[in-house]
């Protein structure tokens, strides 16, 4: 028979900043904030991810998701708008999926539960979107691919 226990949701490196958290006790999610954008707890405020590029190391990108899981539960961010709520320019979403796409590389084959789920709240996902940190880069990819279409279509005329 097996031992029961109690259901545990998977930490992120969010879980316990309130919005009394003093700033010296945070200096590198402060840091990463102002360089990179993200949620912060304390003020509730998200800054869209920005300067997002080739140098991420598995440590930042499971921050960003983080970032991106802890709005998302304090209800900020837009299906609607996923992509220009988390991502300040068009490069910055193309970079954070390529980024997805060496995380799932490096052999991070196994989705945290609350990522899973911050990313089909957020994305207007279904569950395959977001199976694999692979499938969330596709879908990322996929919406930036709609934008650019309707972005193209000529708008209504005005008579």
């Amino acid at each position: 028979m097996v031992t029961a226990y109690i259901p545990r949701f998977t930490p992120t490196s969010y879980d316990g900043i309130q919005a009394d958290t003093p700033a010296a006790d945070l200096p590198e999610l402060l840091e990463r904030i102002e360089s990179r954008g993200g949620f912060d707890p304390r003020t509730g405020l998200l800054t869209p991810f920005k300067n997002i590029s080739d140098d991420f190391d598995e440590s930042l990108i499971n921050q960003m998701l983080d970032s991106l899981t802890a709005a998302v539960e304090a209800g900020l961010g837009s299906r609607d708008a996923f992509l220009t709520d988390f991502f300040a320019t068009e490069q910055d979403v193309q970079n954070f999926a390529d980024a997805l796409d060496e995380y799932s590389a490096e052999g991070t084959f196994w989705v945290n539960d609350r990522h899973f789920y911050a990313f089909i709240n957020a994305a207007k996902a279904q569950e395959e979107h977001a199976v694999t940190y692979d499938a969330m880069a596709e879908r990322i990819r996929e919406l930036a691919e709609q934008a650019q279409e309707k972005a193209k279509k000529p708008g209504k005329p005005r008579h």
